[in-house]
């Protein structure tokens, strides 16, 4: 079998991709990875062959103006409200979409795969299947922030679709492959399928001082990737967030991009930078409690490992996986007008002492190794790539 996974934007977007691309090629079957060519180091890096389609665009420019805590001064911040103007017909998912959609569908038509694999928002991806009349696979980050978006599909997909020829496309895939476990996952449209969420954050050394026990409990602070990449304003402050937490008999571990570390300051002994490069899936294991800015990848990272999170949300999608995460009692969350030094330490004191947030992200840990792996689900889209009859 033939699969073209086709990933977008942001090395980030591509990650949760790898672990179902080194199923796929354990199992004997050929991947090719398309995305632009700046996401080529990220792909190549994962040990997956890439295939760079169309122009690149500068992230910060396309969605540094369509991203931010809410939309609408009314909308609740436990919703996606501001994922909106994204999916607009000149929204930033569109303009990547056709930054490399005829390309794509070129190599595409060359290939010949059986099967299209990719991630959400990519409606390159799934125009591109109905293009090459094969079934496509929507494998989701974590929880499903799409469903609450009302997306225009005559006006967006609807031009589109009709320049290639096709009708009929859904942004939910012939197939869509659930990462994360209830209670955190919300109704998911379409037909799906569970699969285990295997953490991959990229390539990765193992430092010497990861290899004994620490000392004290250990809280793991991360950015992400985008926030800094996209030179968004930080309403938080990672330094903020490090020198409240030092105040505590914690050692604590700062995983940011290097542009961060740089604002970090002068340093308490009890605070470690971890250089790159540091996979999170690495060194949340030994854990006691994860504060981030509540990317899905580090949510679902930190879900995996089984460690409490305080999540500091920023950003639409940010407040989205946080309000998720509330709801399996696995981790809490303050919004940037609440996250006061004391009010960061008291959250993390608390989910330090307190076994109900500790058994309850084991709880989750337990539900999410219960699910199906990705080689468990290779037979599944064999069948499925089998069949032909799509849309």
């Amino acid at each position: 079998m033939r699969v073209l996974m086709v990933t977008w934007g942001w090395r980030s977007h591509f990650y949760p991709l790898a672990p179902l691309g080194w199923a796929l090629r354990a199992a004997g079957h050929e991947v090719h990875v398309a995305g632009q060519p700046a996401q080529v180091p990220a792909i190549v890096g994962a040990g997956l062959p890439a295939v760079p389609v169309g122009a690149d665009l500068d992230f910060a420019e396309v969605f540094g103006g369509q991203v931010g805590p809410v939309a609408s001064p009314t909308a609740d911040p436990g919703t996606p409200d501001a994922l909106a103007p994204v999916v607009t017909p000149d929204g930033g998912v569109v303009r990547f979409a056709d930054a490399m959609l005829d390309e794509l569908v070129a190599y595409g038509r060359h290939l010949r795969p059986d099967l299209v694999v990719y991630e959400p928002f990519n409606l390159a991806g799934s125009l591109a299947a109905a293009a090459l009349g094969v079934p496509d696979v929507r494998l989701l980050w974590g929880p499903d922030s799409s469903t609450e978006l009302d997306l225009d599909q005559a006006a967006v997909l609807g031009p589109r679709a009709a320049r290639l020829g096709v009708d009929g496309v859904r942004l939910t895939g012939t197939l869509t492959l659930d990462p994360c476990p209830e209670p955190m996952q919300v109704a998911v449209h379409g037909p799906a399928e569970p699969m285990r969420f295997v953490p991959y954050n990229g390539t990765a050394v193992v430092p010497d001082w990861l290899r004994t026990p620490a000392d004290r409990p250990r809280v793991c602070v991360t950015w992400g990737t985008m926030m800094a990449g996209l030179g968004l304003t930080d309403l938080v402050g990672v330094a903020r967030v490090v020198h409240a937490l030092a105040d505590l008999d914690v050692e604590v571990v700062v995983a940011v991009e290097a542009s961060q570390v740089a604002t970090l300051g002068d340093l308490p002994a009890n605070v470690r930078v971890a250089r790159a490069p540091l996979a999170l899936h690495l060194v949340l294991p030994t854990c006691a409690v994860l504060v981030h800015q509540g990317g899905a990848g580090t949510t679902m990272t930190g879900l995996a490992a089984g460690v409490p999170q305080l999540v500091l949300p920023q950003v639409s999608d940010q407040h989205f996986n946080a309000a998720r995460l509330a709801v399996t009692g696995a981790g809490t969350r303050l919004t940037a007008a609440d996250a006061t030094p004391e009010a960061i330490r008291d959250r993390v004191r608390a989910l330090l002492t307190d076994d109900r947030w500790r058994d309850a992200a084991r709880e989750m840990r337990r539900r999410n190794a219960d699910r199906p792996t990705p080689a468990d689900l290779v037979p599944l889209l064999c069948r499925l790539a089998k069949e032909k009859e799509v849309r």
